[in-house]
């Protein structure tokens, strides 16, 4: 047991963000960094005064030392600036760790066996090719014709891939993997980030759950997954029918239309552009010095209306609470709220 606690704290920890030290600070100079260090290593068993403190400065519940871990994380992709801290990085990874627990625990409550088909199976890549065929077939298998994806994250989760919002640094970018022995795979995502950049953020992680780069190291690989994202957003067919087959120059109106339809940023419109070679590298590199003088890698015109929210778990929180499979407490700490929130939260019309 006291291995499970101390597993546990040193999750929550890292969940939280914190250092041993400022952990020890946190719950009132109660316990020691030192004592803290015991706890995790299993060394020592805190007392229940001990562990209220601690609970209280992790934002957990005392219950959640003692819960089991359920899951095991594989294959895991993790895209960042080079801004993003260790111990931001780690937290990342705790939250989405703990977040697909309760997601999983969840389904087995309402007996919803996970559903995952991956429509592009052991499908390996080697070049720009292999990406549009990908891409291609994927759209086919998941019926959606050439025409925009409005809402990717809701198309992602009805494939049985669950996406985590995280509400953590900006420099995240996003983050993929498969839980569960590889039966659940997962996407979580910056929650802040304006919704074309999502948009690309999570087709971007999609490559790397359902195409095999084993032939490639880390930057190609990158690059393909860039590549993947331009190609299932903004079909071939589409961009070559929009801007011709072979352009020496390319309107900011022209971008704008395509950015305001399909969702997809003009910087990503025109990588997309030159890996089909409709523009030459050289157009390619003054646009990019376009770019840059007008400040358009962080604030780029053009507007996109549609909104990518995950919904899934919260719909299945609210649906469990309202047949009484769980109390509005669990669903409360599912959904990390208090119990007074989650009580405004719900409205029982019938």
């Amino acid at each position: 047991m006291s291995s499970v606690i101390g597993q546990r704290l040193c999750s929550a920890r890292k969940m939280a963000g914190l250092s041993m030290d400022r952990l020890s600070k946190e719950a009132g100079s109660m316990v020691s960094k030192q004592a803290i260090s015991k706890y995790e290593k299993g060394a020592a068993k805190p007392g229940s005064e001990v562990l209220l403190a601690l609970a209280k400065a992790l934002g957990v519940k005392v219950d959640y030392f003692f819960r089991p871990f359920r899951l095991q994380i594989s294959h895991l992709e993790f895209r960042k600036k080079s801004r993003l801290t260790r111990t931001e990085e780690k937290q990342i990874e705790h939250q989405t760790i703990d977040f697909l627990e309760k997601y999983c625990e969840l389904e087995e409550l309402l007996n919803i066996v996970p559903s995952f088909k991956n429509p592009v199976a052991k499908r390996r890549i080697s070049n720009q090719k292999d990406i549009e065929r990908a891409a291609y077939d994927i759209r086919r298998e998941w019926n959606l014709g050439e025409g925009p994806i409005s809402e990717l994250t809701e198309l992602l989760e009805d494939q049985g891939i669950k996406i985590f919002e995280v509400g953590a640094s900006s420099d995240f970018d996003g983050l993929s993997g498969f839980a569960d022995e590889g039966s659940v795979p997962f996407i979580a995502v910056y929650k802040g980030d304006d919704q074309v950049r999502k948009r690309f953020t999570l087709a971007h992680e999609l490559a790397h759950l359902l195409l095999d780069f084993s032939k490639h190291d880390q930057r190609p690989q990158e690059k393909l997954c860039h590549a993947f994202a331009g190609a299932l957003l903004l079909p071939e067919e589409v961009i070559r029918d929009e801007l011709g087959t072979s352009r020496r120059k390319i309107t900011e109106w022209e971008l704008k239309k395509l950015k305001g339809i399909y969702g997809i940023s003009m910087q990503a419109i025109m990588a997309r552009a030159l890996n089909l070679e409709i523009i030459s590298e050289s157009s390619f590199k003054q646009f990019r010095i376009y770019v840059s003088k007008h400040g358009w890698r962080k604030h780029e015109p053009g507007n996109y209306s549609g909104e990518e929210k995950a919904n899934r778990f919260k719909q299945l929180v609210l649906y469990a609470a309202a047949e009484q499979v769980i109390s509005y407490s669990k669903a409360a700490d599912y959904l990390n709220l208090s119990l007074s929130a989650f009580e405004r939260e719900v409205s029982i019309v019938s």
